[in-house]
């Protein structure tokens, strides 16, 4: 297993859990009771972290995490589901209400 992913938000790490899971790249999350201990040890050490069960998909996981960074970060716009016809906000790349992705 490799680490792919950490975040001090709990619900940013399964966002990208659940958006790694809609490519089949399997994965789980650790360190999600440690908040209790921060103060303790360095914070970043406390925050939930999501790895990889097959190493050989980092590439395409670091890629499909970039890319849904990038288009957070660059405002896009709220999209319709093209299966149920759902408004979305431009930050999700899968629908809530059917799982269609974008």
């Amino acid at each position: 297993m490799i680490k792919i992913y950490s975040d001090e938000s709990f619900i940013q790490v399964e966002h990208i859990k659940n958006l790694l899971e809609s490519y089949h790249i399997d994965c789980v999350t650790k360190n999600t009771a440690l908040s209790s201990l921060a103060g303790e040890v360095p914070s970043t050490e406390c925050w939930p972290e999501l790895w990889l069960i097959d190493g050989s998909k980092k590439e395409m996981a670091l890629a499909i995490i970039t890319e849904s960074k990038l288009a957070c970060s660059a405002g896009e716009n709220d999209w319709v589901c093209e299966k149920c016809d759902e408004k979305i906000e431009g930050m999700f790349e899968i629908c809530w209400q059917c799982g269609a992705l974008r």
